[in-house]
C-alpha cells in the first residue's frame, strides 16, 4: 500500500495487473473472514445459531458476487476464471 502511495505522489503509472492482484487478495481475505464467522460467533454446541449465521453469510456472499457481476457487465470487461 505504501509503495502504491509513493507511486501516486510521483505520478508513476500503476500496472493494471498489480491493481487486479491487490483487489483479488483483498476479496479473498474478506471472503475467508466471512466464512469463518459462524464458527467464531456461535456458542459452542449451538447448531441452530451457527446455521442461522451461515445462512446470512451465504446471502451476503451471494449479494457481493451478484454486485461484482453487475459491475463487470456494466464495464464490458471479461471476468477472469
Amino acid at each position: 500500500m505504501l509503495q502504491l502511495r509513493l507511486m501516486e505522489k510521483r505520478r508513476e503509472p500503476v500496472r493494471r495487473e498489480d491493481v487486479d492482484a491487490l483487489i483479488d487478495q483483498l476479496a479473498g481475505v474478506t471472503l475467508t473472514a466471512l466464512s469463518s464467522l459462524p464458527a467464531r460467533c456461535a456458542p459452542r454446541c449451538d447448531l441452530a445459531t451457527r446455521r442461522s449465521i451461515e445462512r446470512i453469510v451465504f446471502e451476503v456472499r451471494t449479494e457481493i458476487a451478484n454486485l461484482c457481476l453487475q459491475k463487470a457487465d456494466e464495464s464490458g470487461e471479461p471476468l477472469d476464471p
